[in-house]
């Protein structure tokens, strides 16, 4: 295979298990102390995957008495809470390895995993974290994040709309800036971001578009709260943290449907309605 339609072929793997990480909860700013240097939590991840599994969802390594099994090659003897299902579905994947890199003795600490080949993947891990979209299903109300088309400006109306994979003004793209920060949410049909404006925080304030600014307005910056949630189904259950209000995205629950409100809120990791798919 020639260089670069392997190098194309290691770009879109990473990019399956970035868009699962991100939702997992890895996190964006958080710097875990390596072998490579201080490298950033989601980054070792994406990194550890690619070395593992080269971020093939149906991965399976063989060992005497025991399976390595999917993205993170989370093994069955090791870790029988987690079952072929779930092993073997990306983000409930993802969310298990989460568990495993954010608890205590029993569970291997791979955030500090410090030898082996994934230092090779660290520039196509850095890469795979920003640039990929996609779209943000409320699980309580079975709606989905949507930049309304007909009224793109800053404070455009965000609300809640039937899903539709197809529909671009429910994709969200991840955008990270050169500062290191958690990334943006852009719009893939508008452009805009998804922003908490910062004049209405309160229970109810107000989410709108807004023109993107990657580096400095902590309004338009965003971080998923991961559940460990080891859903077979594939949700991630995640709540969505705005950094700049503390507050979270959050579907109105007296406002389901079309057109539905979204708003900020007071986080609840229990609200169904703050948390995203």
């Amino acid at each position: 295979m020639p260089t670069d339609t392997m190098a194309a072929a290691a770009s879109a793997a990473a990019t399956v298990c970035a868009k699962v990480a991100a939702k997992a909860g890895f996190s964006y700013t958080a710097n875990v102390s390596t072998s490579a240097g201080n490298v950033r939590q989601i980054v070792v991840a994406v990194a550890v995957a690619m070395a593992e599994s080269s971020c093939n969802p149906s991965a399976t390594g063989q060992n005497p008495g025991s399976i390595d099994r999917g993205l993170w090659q989370i093994n069955n003897y090791y870790h029988p809470e987690v079952s072929d299902a779930c092993a073997y579905q990306v983000q409930c994947n993802a969310n298990a390895a989460w568990n495993i890199s954010n608890h205590g003795s029993s569970w291997t600490p791979w955030s500090t995993y410090n030898n082996g080949a994934w230092r090779n993947y660290l520039d196509t891990a850095r890469s795979a974290i920003t640039g990929f979209s996609f779209q943000l299903k409320s699980r309580g109300a079975g709606t989905c994040l949507d930049a309304i088309s007909s009224d793109v400006r800053n404070g455009g109306r965000i609300a809640q709309w039937t899903c539709n994979s197809s529909d671009s003004y429910q994709q969200w793209r991840v955008v990270v800036g050169a500062n290191n920060y958690n990334p943006v949410l852009q719009n893939v049909g508008t452009g805009t971001c998804l922003d908490a404006i910062s004049s209405d925080v309160r229970n109810g304030g107000r989410i709108a578009q807004w023109a993107c600014n990657t580096t400095g307005d902590p309004y338009q910056r965003w971080w998923f709260a991961g559940s460990g949630q080891l859903n077979t189904n594939g949700n991630a259950n995640a709540g969505l943290h705005n950094v700049g209000s503390g507050t979270c995205l959050d579907a109105d629950a007296s406002d389901v449907g079309q057109n539905g409100t979204i708003f900020q809120w007071a986080c609840s990791a229990s609200d169904l309605f703050q948390l995203w798919n």
